[in-house]
């Protein structure tokens, strides 16, 4: 018998099932969240999904490295005619998100 715990889960949603879902299945630290989420957004990708929603309800506290893999994949799927939607994002995590600035992330020389 395994003890393996689901950390992520991805869901088939709408009317075609050509919308998947992200959630965690529990809170988790931001560092440990970019690993998961990014496994799960590659799987997406390979099986062909570009319409992806992500569930921030149990991530409080976006890392940068975070938000950069959210902006990337949402360039990947956007090339696709694809999108990612954010959905329960908490108000704490919507400010870090809306003052993320890619030049603090960033180097960039003049």
């Amino acid at each position: 018998m395994s003890n393996d715990k689901k950390i992520i889960i991805l869901e088939r949603i709408g009317q075609q099932k050509d919308i998947v879902k992200i959630r965690f299945a529990e809170e988790v630290k931001s560092q440990t969240s970019i690993v998961y989420i990014v496994a799960a957004i590659n799987k997406c990708f390979q099986s062909g999904y570009s319409r992806l929603i992500i569930d921030m309800g149990q991530i409080d506290l976006p890392h940068n490295t975070f938000i950069a893999t959210l902006i990337e994949a949402t360039s990947k799927v956007r090339r696709k005619a694809g999108d990612i939607k954010i959905i329960n994002m908490s108000e704490e995590a919507r400010n870090i998100i809306s003052g993320f600035n890619a030049l603090s992330y960033l180097t960039v020389e003049t």
